[in-house]
């Protein structure tokens, strides 16, 4: 299986071409694998899909697209190759295993060249990486901004790979070719100072020196007239070496790069960043050459004043750093000096990478601050205390100069001395493992040309609000980037040897780099075992954490340091997130577990968050990483058992009640499906929920949490748990919930409730009809209605009737299928249930259409509809509207039938479900057929095609 992004959005299984459908839906894949593997929220989905003001059904939208793309990939047999589309919580990943992405081989083919080899190994790679570009990237998507900023992103690594893949051709002697290569790329990017140069530098290698002048002036006055500005130091790096024909001749060993070049321009010429003529160019070549003719200084030549040292308190690099290349471009554009500086403010959880991060982009962009770099690590979060401030201050002045016996006694004194000592001039200070942002504040410089970078495991949003940073958050790696890091201490070769164990191991260490470098490093201490064997070693949750340790680093102690600093309210809600099922959670499930008002569950959540022990994954929404989750785990383990089941009884019936209400809310004229049992507790706070979108929204949102609630609860709870998601089952009913309701039906029975095992058998029925299981779904609905007399739920007995009969209509028994539907009429009416009566008449409606009786369908249709009115958009009433419309086409009737289709097809419309919308496409086609509108029922299948192909 293959997804494809350089170019058209694509998938490809065994029998070819997956039909992805609408724009939305491509959109939707696009960013799921642009973020494969990492949770992607409603919320982000959202933004992505729409350019403009999503609609007020958008996250109804977004869910019928993912249930429409599972489904595409489950008929691929996506699952074979590894891939599944997960849900958690309120968001979706994508998970995708390694080489089935053209970004990824693409990525990985550019970073070989980059590794060093020799120029022809480089080349191949090289064409072969842009030889997978089929046009340009994401086309078919949205022009939504996290699209369109996805767009340049990718368009910008293709450019880049390109100008490397010129460079090297020119290595090899062959200028020709790459001017070739890089004259339509310059064509399409005119203003691409870096294509330009590379194109001038290669013209002038293939002796086409005129040509390469030529293009020089042409951007100039381009640059000049469309932009204001003039050329940059590399372009006019470019224009003076070829005037003073030092453009190379190419060749694999003496080819000098140009960036090489432009650091010779700016070595002889430092103080002349732009050329903005020809005629000054000149002159200053000519003085360059001046310059470089004269003799060496002699001995007894006076030698010019030292210039002060350049401070630098930066410690090493950190070694095996690899990726991060989105982060390293989101710190480059924060720390981008503005009218009052720049601060970047690197947030993560403990082990993540803050510190190296930080570290890399200093050494590698240290030389925009020629005024040097300082550097201290707070110990924020370390066994360690806090360093003084004073302390820190005294050691940044010393460095910047001042003498120490120069130095104020007072922290106030050292703060105006260091602003006064750092206003202007051009520095990067780094200010490590901050905890609060009073620790960073006086450590700021006060010059606008320099620049802060700061790491914390807090969010720190007091420097935020009052001082302008700009937060670069950093979560764990994706799998390929964990394995890069793992053959970065380890070897290609023990990476490549086993890779299925570099998967896992990525997979248990969650992606966390401490994590990652602590295997690696048990790994790489013993080279007779292989990865697998350290891979078994974590495998077991127990033991996990205590094996994830190398003398004193461990990623137990980072946590640990973490928690320690909390609150008591907030320590004590981490420990009780152990007992929860999942790692998504919300104020309402922490209020339970933790026995706490909601308000404080809340405010204990935020502070978690702030210190990235969970991580807040849309409104209200709070995950943990697995790791984290685990830890949560083991202090949890630690409270008493009584403790334990308390918790866990006060987390079902939590979701007990809200789920209750979410249904009545979703379905507002449908009874309540079952009572709470003897003995629950009803929760201190449930969920509000306003419209039918935000009660079927929290039941998405909860559905995965659910299933493992529901085994671990009793056999009372247990089933009425799966019945409080009906309106959503019956929205997504191919959506695999057979499983759960199998459970629910053994639960219901084991209790010995009648009504309850009726009414999970009805729902679990209808499941097994919509899946074309329908054997089995007469076996489990034949026994429903009685069970259900039985119990005194007379509708409870015609909904087992009306499903019983849908049975029979499917295996073409019309008269058993007749015969249900009216004795289910007859009992919802003497039941007086509105709702009941109405899908009677809908299921009636149906059945006559199926047996050409089209009058007697038209009545029960508009019988129904006049039992089914709302401002709100209605599933029953876009059926009734085309059973209706089906109705009058059948009589001949096609102006009417036309009409009442076309507002059973506005009804689906905002309902937002895509095979609902296509059905009615379809009924409008036939209508249109029967019409002889021959032209406009084939634009009808076509756009339902596009909708949910068949």
């Amino acid at each position: 299986m293959r997804f494809r992004l350089l170019g058209a959005v694509a998938a490809d299984g065994a029998d070819g071409a997956l039909q992805l459908g609408p724009e939305k839906r491509r959109s939707l894949l696009a960013v799921l694998l642009l973020r494969r593997n990492r949770a992607v929220s409603v919320a982000q989905l959202t933004e992505a899909l729409w350019a403009d003001e999503p609609p007020a059904n958008a996250r109804t939208v977004v869910q019928s697209h993912v249930s429409r793309l599972r489904a595409l990939l489950a008929g691929a047999h996506a699952d074979r190759h590894g891939v599944r589309l997960a849900t958690a919580g309120d968001a979706y990943t994508l998970h995708l295993p390694e080489g089935l992405l053209d970004v990824e081989q693409f990525d990985a083919l550019v970073a070989d060249a980059r590794t060093g080899q020799r120029c022809a190994e480089a080349v191949r790679a090289l064409e072969h990486a842009l030889g997978l570009w089929r046009g340009p990237a994401l086309t078919g998507t949205v022009a939504s901004t996290p699209l369109e900023a996805w767009r340049q992103t990718l368009e910008e690594n293709r450019l880049a790979a390109v100008e490397m893949l010129a460079d090297h051709l020119q290595r090899l002697g062959e200028p020709a070719r790459a001017v070739e290569l890089l004259r339509a790329e310059t064509v399409a990017h005119p203003l691409r100072e870096s294509l330009v140069s590379a194109l001038m530098l290669a013209l002038f290698r293939a002796g086409r020196q005129c040509d390469a002048i030529d293009w020089y002036h042409r951007t100039r006055e381009s640059l000049a007239d469309r932009l204001g500005v003039d050329p940059g130091r590399a372009l006019n790096a470019a224009y003076e070496r070829i005037l003073r024909g030092e453009g190379g001749d190419g060749g694999e060993d003496g080819a000098e790069p140009v960036a090489q070049a432009d650091a010779a321009v700016r070595a002889v010429a430092p103080a002349s960043p732009t050329i903005p003529v020809q005629r000054t160019a000149v002159r200053v070549c000519t003085a360059v050459l001046a310059a470089v003719a004269q003799p060496e200084p002699t001995a007894a030549s006076a030698a010019p004043p030292a210039a002060p040292p350049v401070v630098d308190l930066l410690p090493r690099a950190p070694r095996g750093f690899y990726g991060r290349a989105a982060e390293l471009a989101a710190l480059g554009d924060a720390l981008r000096a503005g009218p009052d500086g720049a601060i970047a403010l690197v947030t993560g959880p403990a082990g993540v990478g803050k510190t190296a991060l930080a570290l890399d982009w200093a050494h590698r962009h240290g030389g925009r601050f020629p005024d040097g770099v300082l550097f201290a690590d707070l110990g924020g979060f370390s066994d360690r205390p806090d360093r003084e401030l004073g302390d820190v201050l005294a050691e940044f002045l010393i460095a910047l100069g001042t003498d120490p016996a120069d130095l104020p006694p007072t922290l106030a004194g050292r703060a105006a001395l260091y602003r006064r000592a750092t206003t202007g001039r051009r520095l990067l200070v780094v200010v490590d493992n901050a905890r609060e942002s009073e620790q960073v504040r006086p450590l700021l410089p006060a010059g606008t040309d320099s620049a802060a970078l700061v790491t914390s495991r807090a969010r720190l949003l007091g420097l935020v609000a009052s001082e302008l940073a700009r937060p670069v958050p950093l979560s764990v790696l994706g799998p390929e980037e964990s394995a890069a890091l793992l053959s970065r201490v380890l070897g290609p070769a023990r990476i490549a040897a086993e890779p299925e164990a570099v998967r896992e191991l990525a997979d248990l260490c969650d992606g966390l780099p401490l994590a990652l470098r602590i295997a690696a490093a048990k790994a790489a201490a013993d080279p007779r075992r292989g990865l697998a064997a350290v891979a078994d070693q974590l495998r077991y949750e127990q033991r996990r954490l205590s094996r994830l340790a190398a003398e004193e680093i461990s990623v137990t102690s980072a946590l640990r340091i973490s928690c320690d600093q909390l609150p008591p309210t907030a320590a004590g809600l981490f420990r009780a997130l152990g007992l929860h099922p999942g790692p998504m959670v919300d104020a309402h499930t922490a209020a339970a577990l933790a026995d706490l008002e909601h308000h404080a569950a809340a405010e204990a959540l935020e502070q978690l968050a702030a210190t990235h022990l969970v991580t807040e994954t849309g409104a209200g929404h709070y995950t943990l990483h697995d790791l984290v989750w685990l830890y949560a785990r083991q202090l949890a383990a630690g409270t008493g058992r009584a403790e334990q089941r308390a918790a866990r009884a006060r987390l079902a019936d939590q979701y007990l009640y809200a789920g209750l209400a979410a249904a009545q809310c979703a379905e507002p004229g449908s009874r309540p499906c079952c009572e709470p049992p003897a003995g629950s507790r009803r929760p201190r706070a449930l969920p509000e929920f306003t419209t039918a979108e935000s009660a079927l929204r929290w039941l998405g949102a909860h559905r995965e949490t659910l299933a493992e609630v529901i085994p671990t609860a009793d056999p009372e709870r247990a089933w009425r748990l799966v019945l409080t998601q009906w309106p959503l089952i019956l929205r997504r009913v191919r959506d695999g919930w057979v499983p759960q309701l199998q459970l629910a039906l053994e639960a219901a029975t084991e209790a010995g409730d009648a009504d309850g095992e009726s009414q999970v058998r009805a729902l679990l029925g209808w499941v097994l009809v919509s899946n074309r299981r329908l054997h089995e779904a007469a076996a489990c609905l034949t026994p429903a209605a009685e069970l259900a007399a039985r119990a005194g739920n007379q509708v409870g007995r015609a909904i087992a009737l009306i499903n019983l009969a849908a049975v029979h209509s499917e295996l073409a028994d019309h008269d058993a299928a007749g015969v249900g539907l009216a004795r289910a009429l007859e009992i919802a009416l003497a039941a007086d249930h509105p709702h009941t009566v109405a899908l009677a008449h809908q299921h009636l409606a149906r059945h006559h259409l199926d047996t050409g009786r089209p009058r007697q369908a038209l009545d029960h249709a508009l019988h129904g509809l006049s039992l089914s009115t709302g401002e709100r958009p209605d599933p029953r009433r876009v059926l009734l509207h085309s059973a209706a419309g089906e109705a009058f086409s059948g009589l001949g009737r096609h102006a009417e039938a036309r009409d009442r289709l076309g507002t059973a097809l506005t009804e689906a419309e905002r309902i937002g479900h895509d095979e609902a919308t296509a059905d009615v496409l379809r009924a409008l086609a036939r209508a249109e057929d029967a019409a002889g509108l021959v032209r406009s029922a084939a634009v009808h299948r076509r756009r339902a095609d596009l909708l949910s192909p068949v």
